[in-house]
């Protein structure tokens, strides 16, 4: 469960959305990104409670906030009285202690547990969750940008407690959630058949995959749908990967909605280590999905292709839109660096001029940015104005 590495892509945690919107009779472009002024947020179940490890160590949740002018922001958890109001100066990350009893422990119960962030101006929210030697981040999705449809991706069992996992929140009252899970659950919803939820605003409904020895147990590829604007998280407790190389860490994102997935991508090697894992979700039938030029898969909507060998910068292609998940891997896996974590990769035709990104300040971190550029520019490309 080391981890001692904190890789940032900008591809993923400083951009989210550009697409064309037809209005009327008239065609606009609208460019939306990760700042906004109202996020609904959470934290998933991180590891084990019982870890007696945990009293020298014990979970700490955290929200880092930033942005390009002064903002005044509140954050509020309605089931825990939690609320506090502070100015985030321009050009600085504000670093906000999360009450720890907002970790999600229940399993198909909704909990007033979500994590309400709103801002005067707009602002870029990350969540850091750690317990001891398992930590994973996440980059937080404005209201704005929500939809009402998304796919999960997550990995395969560990333990009997150790297992992938999804969280939705609801942004309205009256929010009609339709759940199709490729795996049982553990409240018995067997896979591949849709159930419903009823959720009010700020409610968090999370499911686990049901423990079973003869099957992977996991939630990629699961499908979420809901009548209005919801946010949906994934992950793992604590995962393995790839499954059989030590040690376990927690995987965490925010999911972006179908209609924002691509068909191209780039996906840059990790400093210091020698290979990464690799993930592509279809949301569309016989999807090809291409390594540099090689097809490597043909997917139906929910399945997914993965590579637990990967040792160089790659590019992703596919015919219709898709998710792409980049994994470190686990200490032992001959690197000896640290243990896994979870990115998800933003298409290249989401690229915009100009990133604004925070990461940890406290513990043992060394910190990489993976920044792609057109060539022709590379020249134009700077870094805190240098």
């Amino acid at each position: 469960m080391r981890k001692y590495l904190v890789f940032i892509s900008l591809l993923f945690c400083a951009f989210f959305k550009s697409e064309m919107v037809a209005a009327q009779a008239q065609t606009r472009t609208v460019v939306k990104n990760q700042e906004g002024t109202e996020f609904w947020l959470c934290f998933q179940k991180n590891y084990r409670d019982n870890n007696p490890k945990d009293q020298s160590d014990p979970l700490n949740l955290e929200l880092f906030i930033t942005g390009n002018n002064d903002a005044n922001v509140t954050v509020e958890i309605e089931g825990l009285g939690f609320k506090r109001e502070f100015l985030v100066r321009l050009g600085t990350v504000y670093n906000l202690k999360i009450d720890p009893r907002a970790q999600i422990s229940s399993e198909e119960r909704p909990e007033r547990l979500a994590v309400h962030v709103t801002s005067d101006v707009p602002v870029s929210v990350y969540g850091l969750n750690h317990r001891f030697q398992t930590t994973d981040t996440y980059l937080g999705l404005p209201v704005s940008v929500l939809g009402t449809s998304y796919r999960a991706v997550s990995y395969r069992k560990l333990a009997g407690d150790l297992l992938s996992q999804i969280a939705v929140i609801a942004t309205e009252d009256s929010t009609e959630v339709t759940i199709t899970p490729t795996s049982a659950t553990s409240g018995m919803k067997a896979a591949n058949r849709p159930f419903k939820v009823n959720l009010r605003k700020g409610d968090v409904y999370q499911i686990v995959a049901r423990f079973d020895p003869l099957t992977i147990s996991e939630l990629t590829g699961t499908l979420v749908t809901a009548n209005k604007k919801i946010a949906v998280f994934s992950g793992h407790n604590c995962a393995y990967v790839p499954s059989r190389v030590d040690a376990c860490n927690h995987l965490i994102e925010q999911l972006p909605p179908v209609s924002s997935w691509g068909k191209h991508f780039y996906v840059g090697q990790f400093k210091d280590r020698s290979r990464y894992t690799l993930r592509v979700v279809a949301s569309e039938p016989k999807t090809k999905i291409f390594e540099d030029t090689r097809l490597v898969a043909v997917l139906n909507a929910g399945e997914f292709y993965e590579n637990t060998n990967a040792r160089t910068h790659m590019q992703i292609t596919a015919d219709n839109p898709v998710l792409v998940a980049q994994y470190s891997q686990g200490f032992r896996n001959g690197d000896s660096v640290g243990d896994p974590m979870m990115l998800l990769i933003s298409p290249s035709q989401q690229y915009v001029h100009e990133y604004r990104f925070a990461t940890p300040i406290s513990g043992q971190w060394r910190h990489y940015v993976n920044v792609f550029v057109p060539t022709d520019y590379i020249d134009s490309l700077t870094l805190n104005g240098r």
